[in-house]
């Protein structure tokens, strides 16, 4: 077999399914390859060939190598034998721009397309199985789990596949992009693993909107690991605004701001402090900003529906080391004319959440405050009796000495003032929060000179800033 000058492509590894040689007269015979596209991308090139190849699939006939190649000087009819391949999607384009949030790509225009593309050129009558759309999350942020109508455009001996909606996608919507394993290579190998290719598409100010930060975890997807921030729920009314749009949040606009400058933030910070002391402090913030499909700000024409899920406890949450009451939190907007944090005057407590309506978008701080009511202060045990019969610690029984009488569900800050019934002051305890077992306080049972209280009725009072309660108890030595 002779190879003239520049008039053979060359391939290593060819597609064996289309190879075949054909005898031709005189007896010299013709080697041909049915070419749908050269098996690889690599170049080799001298004066007397050029050659495109790839690496790693079975080769048959005398090998020729070197640095740059490896030929082989015959060919095989059929599959290469004892050899299974497999492929990979390369890269992922939803549209053409790319609007991070949470490690999602939000933002989406209703007609974008998605492009897919692949290390080899694909079977394809494979893409219908092979490619699917899934809508995972609907505009109210209610979870779905259904086929989208989509279609696609695939050219022959290419490897990008172009997928858009049936007619568009729908606002506010998670979609899912799965390459599965029913795709296959045109020389029949599988798809190393399933690939997802996840967007939420931009804010139809037609219908009503749900926005979630952050964005739950959805099977398939890598995104980074979600902090222990509180969430946030917005709940945003049709005709709230003016233009498709997309929402973005920053969890932490001190470090990672949006549009407020973060000296705002911290001077604002600084006064609440100081005019509402220790307890007065975030517990969290959240930077809310409004863009269209331009990027520009987008105002509320009307007012939404902010919620905030704390990550606390049911019964306490913490801020910098404070102890916060959940029932006493409440939504604080930023007022950066004069940097002041304003508080939200219908924002309340709702279960694990805090909840209320804003009407701009802007910087939210989560606070909470000491709390003052004392209606629910309760002292036991009563009687206590650390020496009689039934003295113990258990329920049902009478205390100890080194148990003393407690005082519970106490304000976060108060006093504690203990009188004999002809009205003698006996002992002042001081509660707080921030030193002490939360809203509980411990009477050893002594007066402030340091002497056993004398078997009796007590009077006792509890006094916060703003409440107080009072009540009796005794003491039976």
């Amino acid at each position: 077999m002779n190879l003239r000058r520049n008039s053979l492509l060359l391939a290593l590894l060819l597609c064996p399914a289309w190879l075949h040689a054909e005898p031709a007269s005189g007896g010299n015979d013709a080697l041909t390859k049915a070419l749908h596209g050269e098996s690889g991308v690599n170049q080799a090139a001298s004066a007397d060939y050029s050659a495109a190849y790839a690496l790693g699939e079975d080769v048959a006939g005398t090998e020729s190598k070197s640095t740059n190649y490896d030929f082989t000087s015959g060919y095989f009819s059929g599959f290469a034998s004892g050899y299974t391949g497999n492929f990979s999607l390369l890269s992922a384009t939803v549209g053409t721009s790319r609007i991070m949030q949470g490690g999602f790509q939000v933002g989406v225009p209703l007609n974008a397309s998605v492009q897919l593309v692949f290390s080899n050129p694909l079977n394809p009558s494979t893409i219908a199985q092979g490619i699917q759309v899934n809508l995972l999350m609907d505009h109210l942020a209610d979870s779905q789990d259904q086929i989208a109508p989509s279609t696609y455009t695939y050219a022959v001996m290419g490897t990008t596949v172009v997928i858009a909606a049936q007619s568009s996608w729908l606002g506010n919507t998670f979609y899912d992009v799965v390459a599965n394993g029913n795709l296959r290579s045109i020389d029949g190998f599988v798809l190393a693993q399933p690939t997802h290719t996840q967007f939420i598409t931009v804010l139809d100010p037609h219908q009503e909107n749900v926005v979630l930060q952050p964005i739950p975890m959805t099977p398939g997807a890598e995104i980074p690991a979600i902090s222990a921030a509180p969430s946030i729920n917005l709940d945003i009314p049709t005709g709230s605004l003016s233009d498709y749009a997309y929402v973005l949040v920053s969890q932490d606009p001190v470090h990672a701001p949006l549009l407020v400058n973060p000296v705002t933030l911290q001077q604002a910070t600084q006064k609440a402090q100081a005019s509402g002391g220790a307890y007065q402090s975030p517990l969290a913030l959240q930077e809310i900003a409004a863009f269209n499909e331009q990027g520009q700000p987008l105002s509320l024409s009307k007012s939404i529906t902010f919620s905030v899920t704390t990550s606390g406890s049911a019964s306490l949450v913490t801020s910098g080391g404070v102890p916060i009451r959940p029932d006493t939190l409440s939504l604080w907007s930023l007022d950066s004319a004069h940097a002041l944090w304003v508080k939200m005057p219908d924002s309340r407590p709702n279960g694990g959440s805090v909840m209320g309506a804003v009407t701009q978008f802007s910087v939210y701080a989560l606070m909470g405050s000491a709390d003052a009511d004392a209606s629910d202060v309760l002292v036991f045990p009563d009687p206590w009796r650390p020496h009689g019969p039934n003295a113990g610690a258990g329920p049902g029984q009478t205390g100890t000495d080194s148990g003393g009488i407690t005082f519970s569900n106490l304000p976060s800050e108060c006093d504690i003032k203990i009188y004999t019934l002809s009205g003698s002051l006996v002992r002042v305890l001081h509660h707080s929060d921030l030193s002490g077992p939360v809203a509980q306080q411990v009477w050893d049972g002594n007066t402030s000179g340091g002497e056993h209280a004398a078997s009796g009725v007590y009077l006792w009072r509890v006094e916060s800033s703003v409440d107080s309660k009072n009540g009796k108890l005794m003491v039976i030595r």
